[in-house]
């Protein structure tokens, strides 16, 4: 099978000849242009022969002219619409091209989007978002609602240029919100723009990111793949397939992987595919691996899974 022959029959729910499978980590490469983001992506592709490649996505959401910091209503009244391509976003876009173009008819490749709240917070308002959530819940739907528009138009963008799909990471988790909060600040623009990407991609998958999930509420996305961390906080592989038909995409202990031998890595990886059975599984970290991770193990965990 090819490596797109082998992601369709995956997510189809066919038997394929074994699990793709795949890795990632933050490059750092948010300072440099977009033909650098491109090739260190694509060389990491080539030397790890993985199924797909998931585009890190590290590019800032810009912060209004003129600010500094965002933590009052009045600051948040400043965020626009914006064209996407005038932004920093625009350089992922331009490294999303030359990876099409790099991978066209040869493997899929998902660009990385963090879904409102979260690019709200890690990019623009950061400490405030305990008290606006808290104190001002008007102002901050409001900003959401700007931000999640432009993350649509960003998303359409990038699968026009030749992204399979949308690798949303939503942080649906007691670290970071209350379930009152996930419900107000998260849940309802998350299917927002699921709801405006679905049809233009085959490959969307949320990622559910955290250790203390309310991962029974993100059971009705309507995406490809669920990925989550099963070795950091669960549930377990086998806990999911009995709630969920999604393809799963998990497997791999990415906190502790750079600390630990082959021998457990081949062990996690048995162990994963001995929970997923025979389809609808994609072997990968729970999360990001940390970048000084050395290439024996992840070849190893790579090999494991074509056994």
């Amino acid at each position: 099978m090819t490596k797109i022959e082998r992601l369709r029959a995956t997510l189809a729910g066919e038997l394929a000849d074994r699990p793709p499978f795949s890795v990632w980590y933050h490059f750092g490469t948010q300072h440099a242009s977009p033909e650098r983001t491109a090739q260190v992506h694509l060389e990491f592709f080539e030397a790890y022969d993985l199924d797909f490649l998931k585009v890190m996505n590290d590019y800032d959401y810009p912060m209004p002219k003129g600010l500094e910091v965002m933590a009052t209503p009045a600051d948040l009244e400043k965020l626009t619409a914006f064209d996407v391509t005038q932004t920093p976003m625009g350089n992922q876009l331009r490294a999303i091209e030359i990876i099409a173009k790099a991978l066209r008819g040869k493997a899929w490749f998902v660009d990385t989007v963090f879904n409102a709240w979260n690019t709200l917070r890690r990019n623009l308002v950061k400490e405030a978002m305990p008290q606006l959530m808290t104190d001002y819940s008007r102002a901050l739907k409001r900003a959401l609602k700007v931000v999640n528009e432009n993350l649509i138009q960003y998303a359409l963008a990038s699968l026009e240029r030749g992204t399979a799909g949308i690798f949303l990471s939503v942080p649906a988790t007691a670290e970071s919100v209350t379930p009152e909060q996930y419900e107000q600040f998260m849940r309802p623009f998350d299917l927002e723009f699921l709801k405006a990407i679905q049809g233009k991609g085959e490959f969307h998958i949320l990622h559910a990111h955290g250790e203390k999930l309310y991962f029974n509420r993100l059971l009705d996305y309507p995406v490809h793949a669920l990925s989550w961390a099963d070795l950091n906080g669960g549930p377990t592989i086998a806990e999911a397939r009995r709630r969920t038909s999604c393809t799963l995409m998990a497997g791999l202990d990415h906190v502790k992987f750079p600390y630990i031998s082959v021998q457990i890595i081949r062990d996690q990886v048995k162990a994963a595919l001995a929970q997923a059975g025979n389809t609808k599984f994609i072997l990968a970290p729970g999360c990001s691996l940390p970048t000084y991770s050395f290439p024996p193990l992840i070849k190893a965990a790579r090999d494991s899974a074509r056994v």
